[in-house]
């Protein structure tokens, strides 16, 4: 397949997205897939908390982190996802125990049915959970300074590289972090993360659809079982989600504790 239409910034625009706060018992069905956000900052007795339900190698992780900002986030985040989960699976948050993946990815040791993925930026974290569907969440911020054209030029398709270099100024930035963030998601649900070659791999198409250069061809080729959705976060972020499973709905929850 042809890999000539690049998606103008419009096209990756993010769709308003309801955040809504979960109902008392969550039900997650195999078609559907789960995305929680929430704030790293938390108060120091919900920390505390947190930092209870971590294990001995999450603590050890936790102590590394040189400030203590970066340290608190870390857990929140850990601590968040533990509960989370213990959210869908009804056991307590100190009893889950993950296991990683070659490229890193964690799982759940006794409950691989559950799949999840995590992304945060700054304060922000996204947390993704599914059903046995392979899922992943990418999340970045705006701000600050981004060599966008240097990064375009050396992990964006021939496609993504018009459609960044179509548009202007701030929506030049945009438009660069929705398709990163795109195919960030694709490579974390994906499991190989970046052992993947990036420019092999095109997420520009309108369609939500992930697109891969077949090297003995030279073609692209869509990956019919894998869909892409870029998330509304905020002015400040760029968020999406990529599933390998088709026909899923989509859910956005609030978490506030």
């Amino acid at each position: 397949m042809s890999n000539g239409s690049a998606a103008s910034s419009s096209e990756v625009t993010a769709p308003t997205v309801d955040w809504r706060t979960p109902p008392p018992k969550l039900a997650l069905a195999s078609s559907t897939v789960h995305v929680w956000r929430a704030s790293l900052d938390q108060k120091t007795a919900r920390l505390r908390r947190f930092g209870r339900t971590l294990s001995a190698d999450e603590r050890a992780r936790a102590a590394h982190f040189r400030f203590a900002l970066d340290r608190e986030r870390f857990v929140a985040a850990r601590g968040l996802l533990r509960e989370i989960l213990s959210l869908y699976l009804d056991v307590e948050a100190q009893r889950l125990s993950f296991g990683y993946g070659t490229n890193g990815k964690p799982f759940l040791d006794e409950h691989s049915d559950l799949l999840f993925n995590v992304s945060h930026c700054l304060d922000t974290v996204l947390i993704a959970v599914a059903h046995k569907c392979k899922v992943g969440v990418d999340i970045e911020c705006a701000r600050g300074s981004i060599a966008v054209e240097e990064i375009a030029e050396t992990v964006f398709s021939a496609s993504e590289r018009q459609a960044v270099n179509s548009s202007i100024h701030e929506a030049k930035r945009m438009t660069f972090l929705r398709l990163w963030t795109r195919k960030e998601a694709y490579i974390k649900a994906d499991g190989r993360g970046v052992s993947l070659p990036l420019d092999h791999i095109d997420v520009s198409a309108p369609t939500d659809r992930v697109m891969v250069l077949d090297e003995a061809t030279g073609e692209w080729r869509v990956l019919m079982d894998w869909r892409l959705r870029t998330l509304a976060v905020g002015p400040d972020h760029a968020a999406s989600l990529a599933t390998e499973n088709q026909g899923w709905k989509l859910a956005c929850w609030r978490w506030s504790g």
